[in-house]
């Protein structure tokens, strides 16, 4: 396949001249394969998660990539096997499986690739699967730094590709129904949002030992355009395994800590509930560290929480500690709080609806019903937002024929991912900036512009 590795990358490095699509891509104005072809790219559990949902959907799974032999094997029998059960689907045995994730873009035949990579890797095969034709749904964070947010932006209306961040939260009701009440001023004018979620990311380190590399595994292109570092076996846990590997989230060589990992759903829901999903903060405050948090070298001595953003308008957002609630909004009127299977709504002392335990009674359904009911009447609900239908992968797929923009579309997954990063920043570099929303980058004399990329450069041609 060393041909088409050296045809990809004159044809869609990120350096070279626009791509011309081929003719089989669809348009807007054409009518798309009634089974369009899927690739996975990233085959870890939460892609497991994926494509359990995709095969239900009207496309046709073929082809499974990942660095790990184990993994890409275990990826292509579960093709098969769906298949052998329903076939009505797909057909088995036409799944192929790659380790370079070139040589899956070079396939003219693949219409729609997922990617659920380790987040270092996101905007790089997002932006040559565009560039190559593909439309793409790529996990969250959508990308690994600010830098990358804007690339990715601009890429997707470059090529005209329709991408869909896993930010799955907006598929799911009681979020709809919460930014829906804020969005309606049915708590009046909102003044401040809490976030709470986990700290951001942790120095790196290399392996105190070095660990005898297991066959089956391609490292250098797991490492990708991070520096390569000695093989580590929790970084990347082989073979198949049931849980999500924090190694590699936390280390900020490759990830970035709870901040990108959850904050990418709660601060994309604070950003819907707000109508910030063509904007951004335009202040961020750095969060006090306690001498508790200094002494701490593990975490690299960061403030593990407190970081402030301020909106226009003066509206400001606290990054707090995980709790009950994932994204609580205060307004002049009352409080708005939510997260997945939980939702309550106060006016003033009274409290609306509430469910966030069974020993609450009734149920999330009904707590959001009563809600909906006294607040979201047909003289007060002006605002309806985006709605999808069958859940997050089914919009991608659905957007995908119809060529409309999907509900977690390049812009509310960038702007979510630049949230999480400016969360990130400060608790890194300990500082406070002025942010440009429009511009994406640092404002009035702040900041310095060498933090919105990887610190050091990236490695070979991975350059984004």
């Amino acid at each position: 396949m060393t041909t088409s590795r050296r045809t990809f990358l004159k044809r869609a490095s990120l350096a070279s001249a626009p791509f011309i699509l081929p003719t089989r891509i669809w348009a807007a104005d054409t009518k798309p394969n009634d089974k369009p072809r899927m690739a996975f790219i990233g085959l870890g559990i939460q892609s497991r998660g994926l494509l359990g949902n995709f095969l239900h959907q009207d496309v046709t799974v073929v082809a499974m990539c990942d660095v790990d032999t184990t993994r890409r094997e275990d990826g292509i029998k579960r093709v098969d096997d769906f298949y052998k059960s329903h076939p009505d689907k797909g057909i088995p045995g036409n799944c192929k499986g790659y380790n370079d994730f070139r040589d899956v873009l070079a396939r003219k035949d693949i219409d729609l690739v997922c990617i659920a990579t380790p987040d270092h890797w996101h905007a790089y095969i997002t932006i040559a699967a565009m560039a190559a034709g593909k439309d793409v749904y790529c996990e969250k964070p959508l990308t690994y730094n600010i830098h990358e947010a804007a690339a990715v932006m601009a890429a997707a209306k470059r090529y005209k590709r329709i991408l869909q961040t896993g930010a799955m939260q907006r598929s799911s009701f009681e979020f709809l129904t919460a930014a829906e009440l804020v969005r309606n001023g049915c708590i009046g004018t909102i003044k401040h949002v809490d976030c709470n979620f986990g700290g951001p990311s942790r120095p790196h380190a290399d392996p105190k030992e070095e660990i005898p590399m297991e066959p089956g595994l391609d490292w250098d292109l797991w490492c990708g355009g991070a520096p390569l570092v000695k093989y580590n076996d929790k970084l990347s846990p082989r073979g198949v395994h049931n849980f999500f590997p924090m190694v590699w989230r936390m280390n900020d060589l490759f990830g970035s800590g709870y901040c990108g990992d959850w904050g990418a759903h709660h601060l994309d829901i604070a950003q819907w509930g707000l109508g910030m999903d063509q904007s951004g903060p335009v202040k961020v405050i750095r969060a006090e560290r306690s001498e508790k948090d200094k002494a701490n070298t593990e975490l690299g001595g960061r403030a593990q929480s407190g970081v402030v953003l301020e909106f226009a308008g003066g509206i400001t957002l606290k990054h707090n500690p995980f709790s009950v609630f994932g994204t609580i909004f205060h307004g002049t009127e009352g409080t708005v709080s939510v997260n997945r299977g939980k939702f309550e709504m106060t006016r003033g002392t009274e409290l609306i609806s509430r469910f966030t335990k069974k020993e609450d009674g009734g149920s999330l359904d009904g707590a959001l019903a009563k809600a909906r009911k006294a607040f979201l009447t047909d003289s007060t609900y002006k605002t309806k937002l985006y709605k999808t239908k069958g859940g997050h992968p089914a919009d991608f797929v659905a957007c995908a024929k119809s060529r409309l923009p999907a509900c977690s579309n390049e812009d509310v997954g960038g702007r979510a991912a630049i949230l999480c990063h400016l969360c990130n920043l400060s608790y890194v570099r300990d500082a406070s900036f002025d942010w440009d929303p429009v511009k994406n980058t640092f404002a009035n004399g702040t900041g310095n512009a060498g933090w919105l990329a990887r610190d050091g450069g990236y490695r070979k041609k991975w350059s984004v």
